[in-house]
């Protein structure tokens, strides 16, 4: 193995330090290492065995002088355990979108730890999305959850940014494809927490049960969102799991623009089942193995 590919399998560059390096290690063993994978044990053991080399070389090579500047030189650095993981909630689904970038060989390390820093700033602006329950409009006026909602929103929009910026560095077409699909996804969420509208007591009847549609799909898809990427957020799973979830929002939010297509919640259903149609297909993204 090179150090080049130990790079690469740690979803590090040359220029990372060891603090970054420790930080990718224990991350991947908690979710490579046997104990998490009892069903997969001659496969997981492969995999740590490649990630364990890859380990000590870019050690030795960070040790010798080729890392980044504030790293120790002197001092051998033990790998650590997958118990002392400090990995934020979102990071296996993160990993599992960055796993086809980093597999490839043709594809430069750099693009792969540029991307995992975008998609990091997605997530993390969506993860506080739902830590404050900001999905629900009227908390977002609220104290420190105004502070919260502006800065989940620069979270996403400077992650969606970054991937932007990436599409000139894709070196095929199927990078490209998955790019762009996680792409989408995060515009279309960032439209969606942009969505400021209150629904007023005193609408229309029309427009009532057009609303009611709505909240149903929008909460159904939310729940869905939540389990799926934050799974500690998941106090609430939607019954029946993600594809019942998704089911009911598809058919209330399609409900709005069938049964109530002159309601004034149309243009935010459409916006909803643009977002579900995306979060379907980077789920299918992060599936393929």
């Amino acid at each position: 193995m090179t150090v080049q590919t130990a790079f690469r399998i740690l979803r590090l560059t040359p220029s990372s330090s060891q603090k970054e390096l420790v930080t990718s290690y224990r991350r991947m063993v908690k979710r490579y290492h046997p104990d998490y994978n009892a069903e997969r044990k001659e496969w997981s053991h492969d995999a740590m065995t490649k990630i364990n080399l890859a380990y000590e070389l870019v050690r030795i090579h960070l040790q010798n002088g080729n890392g980044s500047a504030g790293t120790s030189n002197n001092h051998a650095t033990e790998a650590p355990t997958a118990s002392q993981d400090s990995s934020p909630p979102h990071q296996r689904f993160q990993d599992d979108l960055s796993e086809g970038f980093s597999q490839a060989p043709a594809e430069d390390p750099s693009f792969v730890a540029l991307f995992d820093r975008a998609a990091d700033s997605v997530l993390t602006g969506i993860y506080t999305y739902y830590q404050y329950g900001l999905q629900n409009v009227y908390l977002r006026h609220e104290g420190v959850r105004r502070f919260r909602y502006r800065s989940a929103v620069k979270r996403v929009q400077d992650g969606v940014h970054h991937l932007q910026e990436l599409q000139q560095y894709t070196t095929s077409d199927l990078h490209r494809t998955q790019l762009n699909v996680f792409t989408g996804f995060s515009l279309a969420f960032l439209q969606s927490m942009r969505i400021d509208r209150y629904h007023e007591s005193g609408s229309a009847r029309a427009d009532a049960a057009a609303y009611r549609h709505y909240h149903s799909g929008s909460t159904a898809l939310d729940q869905v969102i939540r389990a799926e990427l934050f799974h500690e957020l998941d106090d609430s799973p939607p019954p029946g799991g993600a594809a019942a979830g998704l089911k009911i929002g598809y058919h209330d939010l399609m409900a709005v623009l069938v049964k109530h297509s002159s309601s004034d919640w149309v243009a935010e259903a459409v916006v909803k089942l643009h977002l579900l149609e995306m979060f379907t297909r980077v789920t299918a993204l992060r599936n393929q193995k």
